[in-house]
């Protein structure tokens, strides 16, 4: 079966056009060259995926090298895996590899890796869906590589594995294949749920690092609706991997899915134009909630999260709950709303909005998009103009001085300095 009309319709003309360029780089070298894995799966179901998977029937590195140089791109090669990602001119990237097989020496380990055919490399994948590939070929271009049936498993909408060890192999396969279930409503074959099931009840993730198991969790909570593949988490037991306390209910998979249609309305007003909404830490956020800080810290430990998620979750947990109850009063007073939510990390205010009751909404938006922008007024500099020596009292001043001028008490320099001289 030939896709070139197909790509041709529905690709992006520069996409069409650089695999055409492919390609021909790859007549040139004699080398065979096919696009594969996701890219292909998806423009089969006609949904946009723009990730470039390219592979190689002889040296990627080689063959990376050539293309960028007729590209005008830059290589990053990585010669213990024959592997190489081409970054072009406008910041496109593609990533190029030789074809291999793969063995496992035990459950969980990486691969050890050989060059292989295309045959070699469409077997080694985790699903049949995405164990197809393009040949890109001048002659061929178009014409699909099937091997394994992935194409009738597409059409019928189901997640199947290659082979028996697969979920043995490489465990983080139980995630992705709820992931891709959940994501196009598809459903796993009865022998891929048996396998999945058996790989559960033995435990396979425990023998996958702790790297791997936190990549997999945050690519499930970048999904564009978590919702679905978290509750079939839930149903399959796999939340104990995160932190076996936690509780996922209906209400909390209701304000992941509201995360998920917040995403859609981008860019929100209170952003800066440094600021970005992680939404897979707001939804950790809200899996985690009704935990203690010591339980936090150990879901910390278990996926080694970076600093900034950690310190996030833990102010999630500790110091939030206080600052909305500080807050709680319709008449609580701008200076006391800026008290109470300064300093707390940007992606936790952002979760205080889906945490906060509708009656707190206000003050939090009045927060992002008024009192954290305030500037003082009056400085450091006036106080010693004013023949106050620096000391205690400095910081008392400027304080009680920036808390009149959030609650509009004073609007002007001079109107500051009359406040101060008044007390």
């Amino acid at each position: 079966m030939n896709y070139n009309t197909l790509m041709q319709k529905k690709l992006p003309k520069h996409i069409y056009n650089l695999l055409k360029s492919i390609g021909e780089t790859g007549q040139q070298m004699d080398y065979n060259t096919f696009v594969v894995g996701g890219f292909v799966r998806d423009l089969i179901i006609g949904r946009q995926n723009l990730d470039v998977d390219i592979v190689i029937e002889g040296d990627a590195i080689n063959f990376a090298n050539e293309f960028s140089k007729a590209q005008k791109g830059k290589v990053t090669s990585h010669e213990r895996f024959g592997t190489a990602v081409v970054t072009l001119p406008d910041g496109f990237k593609i990533d190029i590899a030789t074809t291999r097989s793969e063995v496992y020496s035990r459950p969980g380990a990486l691969p050890t890796i050989q060059p292989g055919k295309i045959e070699d490399d469409l077997k080694r994948r985790d699903f049949t869906i995405n164990a197809m590939a393009i040949n890109l070929k001048n002659d061929e271009f178009g014409e699909l590589v099937d091997v394994l049936d992935g194409l009738s498993d597409l059409q019928e909408h189901k997640i199947k594995v290659i082979h028996e060890e697969s979920f043995s192999d490489d465990p983080t396969r139980i995630f992705r294949a709820i992931k891709y279930e959940q994501r196009y409503g598809f459903s796993m074959d009865r022998h891929t749920e048996g396998l999945l099931n058996f790989a559960i009840d033995r435990n396979f993730l425990s023998t996958i690092t702790k790297q791997r198991l936190r990549n997999e969790i945050l690519l499930i909570l970048n999904e564009d609706n978590a919702s679905r593949p978290l509750n079939r988490m839930r149903q399959s037991d796999l939340m104990r991997y995160i932190h076996p306390e936690i509780l996922l209910n209906n209400r909390k998979l209701g304000l992941i899915y509201k995360i998920s249609e917040m995403n859609s309305f981008m860019p929100l007003p209170f952003l800066k134009a440094n600021e970005k909404i992680d939404y897979a830490l707001i939804k950790l956020m809200i899996l985690l909630d009704g935990l203690k800080e010591d339980d936090v810290i150990d879901v910390s430990e278990r996926l080694v999260l970076s600093k900034k998620y950690t310190e996030a979750l833990k102010s999630s947990i500790a110091k939030l709950p206080k600052a909305l109850f500080t807050i709680s009063e319709e008449t609580t007073a701008p200076s006391k709303i800026y008290e109470a939510l300064n300093g707390l990390p940007f992606d936790t205010l952002i979760y205080s909005i889906f945490k906060a009751d509708k009656s707190t909404i206000y003050q939090i938006m009045l927060y992002l998009t008024v009192l954290r922008d305030t500037k003082p007024i009056i400085t450091g500099k006036d106080l010693k103009e004013l023949g106050y020596s620096e000391g205690p009292i400095f910081n008392e001043i400027l304080t009680e001085v920036f808390n009149a001028q959030l609650d509009e008490k004073i609007e002007t320099k001079q109107e500051a300095i009359e406040f101060i001289k008044s007390k």
